[in-house]
């Protein structure tokens, strides 16, 4: 069956699951066609998503096609809005094969983030915020009625070639809470980067405090490598200091809000929270913290990736030793090596 025909499904699916719950916002999102450089089209879709808006963007690409005009992208700037119509965009858009963008500083999240995820190519700025989460009713609670549509979405999701980590982020984070992806966790769904890291310029104390090359001053290595710290200062925080400089900085870089990530492994029985920010060499870094099902802590441990954000190199805090692990096509991590 084609990924259009299976969209159409959970578009039902989705529709007996939201019959009771999830309220139309006040006012319908906002399009309009503007013509590129080399002749061709993109349509901007800004503000909530409503009922309607998936037959508004259909009849712009349709009004650009006549004019002999083609349609090659659209721009989203949304904060969601009804989930279900939030389908009926993705599929519209999945159908026009067309390439999806979150411009800088623009937001896509929730509904919004389907629609995103349904573009043939998919592109995001450093500074633009992508956010994941589950479904509520009208109260903005979690009941029968919104827990179904958060299922119904990750599938759709799912059919959408959304990774499964990015899936079990929006399962199992509340509707009144986001999840906002990680310039990783998008190139893990095929996303391009565009634009460069948003850094804060720091002293060099504070820098060591924030990367993976922390490691606590009686666990050092005898010989320099990455994974020294660069101040004794630094070597000498704890991991609570440590962790609260990591969201300062993150915030920073993030317009207010620091890139905190949360996913869950079954099979593991464990979920983890982190925070990423960019470090002084300009290398994405993570500080990660992972827990058991009764809410104890596992492991601490502090990551710096690769320019290709596929391959991580982790320091475990309690343990002083080091992995290396790398990310296989369906952006599962797997460790490849210790150091």
């Amino acid at each position: 069956m084609k990924i259009v025909g299976i969209l159409r499904i959970r578009i039902i699916a989705l529709a007996i699951a939201l019959s009771s719950s999830l309220p139309l916002p006040l006012s319908a999102a906002t399009f309009k066609s503007v013509a590129t450089k080399d002749g061709k089209t993109i349509i901007l879709l800004s503000g909530e998503i409503v009922e309607g808006d998936a037959d508004t963007l259909k009849a712009a690409i349709k009004t650009a096609n006549d004019a002999g005009k083609l349609v090659t992208g659209v721009r989203l700037n949304s904060p969601g809005g009804n989930l279900l119509e939030g389908l009926k965009l993705a599929d519209a858009v999945r159908f026009a094969k067309v390439a999806t963008n979150v411009a800088g500083n623009a937001t896509c999240a929730s509904a919004c983030f389907l629609v995103y995820a349904a573009g043939a190519t998919k592109f995001a700025n450093y500074t633009a915020q992508v956010g994941v989460h589950g479904a509520s009713d009208k109260q903005g609670e979690e009941t029968v009625a919104s827990s179904a549509a958060t299922v119904s979405m990750a599938r759709a999701a799912r059919d959408l070639g959304v990774p499964a980590a990015i899936i079990g982020r929006m399962v199992v984070t509340p509707p009144n809470e986001m999840v906002w992806l990680t310039p990783p966790d998008l190139q893990s769904m095929g996303t391009t980067m565009v634009g460069k890291p948003v850094q804060t310029p720091i002293s060099p104390t504070v820098a060591a405090t924030v990367e993976p090359s922390i490691v606590p001053k009686q666990t050092q290595p005898a010989e320099p490598t990455q994974l020294q710290p660069q101040t004794k200062s630094a070597a000498q925080l704890s991991w609570g200091e440590l962790l609260d400089k990591a969201i300062k900085r993150s915030a920073d870089q993030n317009n207010g809000k620091p890139y905190h990530t949360r996913g869950c492994q079954p099979e593991f029985k464990t979920c983890y929270d982190a925070v990423t920010v960019v470090a002084s060499d300009g290398k994405l870094s993570m500080v990660k913290v992972t827990k058991d099902m009764n809410d104890k802590i596992i492991r601490r441990e502090i990551c710096s990736f690769n320019n290709s954000a596929d391959i991580r190199t982790c320091y475990d805090w309690d343990q002083g030793t080091a992995h290396r692990d790398m990310k296989d096509s369906s952006g599962n991590w797997y460790k490849i090596a210790d150091e």
